[in-house]
């Protein structure tokens, strides 16, 4: 099993029960995002007060989607690939309710709602999942990005940038920490001693091992040889 946590910065943290964490950094496609918004609103700022838009604002549009559609058909696949070699059968996945309710800013509701477009990323990682027979479950993800693994305390921690840290001397990635807390709180099984994350970069073709990582691109498992039999599941926790 395995549990993702959807981050602002880090697109997706992954925690398995067989110990894999997995890292799919996102900053730089934000900031292109960003940048081509502000684009479309100086060139809006600059339309006659008749026009509500332009052809090269709708190609800005158009370039700003397929971009980031693109990098989420990519990572859904590459993670579901890696989930099925680790032989992961369920992914839980946080409701969106409690992304707001937790850590809501208006970056952050950028990021989630009009960048990262969180509903639609959810739609395709089910799809993507169905191929390789992996169910998904939406459960409540709640104070998991809060919550010190070590103590359970919830209101003594900081969360500064991509690191929380808590009085009681616990110091970690604040997003790989949620996406453990979160599979621990939703399955009986025991996971095991976590190894060191694997970090992906994108370069606008495909999800790369950065240089930190603890071990090389493998190849990739062909999806057609997938037994079609996955099944989608939504619950509380």
């Amino acid at each position: 099993m395995t549990a993702l946590d959807i981050g602002a910065n880090t697109l997706v943290a992954c925690t398995t029960t067989t110990g894999e964490q997995y890292l799919y950094e996102g900053r730089d496609l934000f900031n292109r995002f960003r940048e081509t918004t502000r684009e479309i609103a100086r060139l809006q700022s600059k339309l006659e007060d008749w026009r509500y838009s332009s052809e090269r604002i709708r190609r800005l549009y158009r370039k700003r989607t397929r971009r980031r559609d693109h990098a989420q058909e990519a990572l859904c696949r590459d993670l579901l690939e890696r989930l099925y070699e680790d032989g992961v059968d369920t992914v839980y996945i946080g409701g969106l309710i409690d992304v707001l309710d937790t850590h809501w800013s208006v970056e952050t509701n950028a990021k989630t709602h009009n960048f990262w477009s969180f509903r639609k990323f959810t739609e395709r990682l089910v799809c993507t999942a169905e191929e390789y027979g992996i169910s998904v479950e939406v459960r409540s993800e709640a104070w998991t990005s809060q919550e010190c693994p070590q103590c359970g305390s919830r209101d003594r921690t900081t969360r500064h940038q991509d690191t929380l840290t808590c009085p009681c001397g616990f110091e970690g990635n604040a997003d790989l920490t949620a996406s453990e807390t979160f599979l621990k709180r939703h399955t009986e099984q025991a996971v095991r001693p976590m190894a060191r994350p694997v970090r992906f970069e994108w370069d606008d073709h495909d999800w790369s091992e950065s240089p930190h990582s603890h071990r090389p691109k493998e190849q990739r498992t062909d999806p057609s040889t997938v037994h079609h039999n996955g099944n989608v599941a939504f619950g509380d926790s």
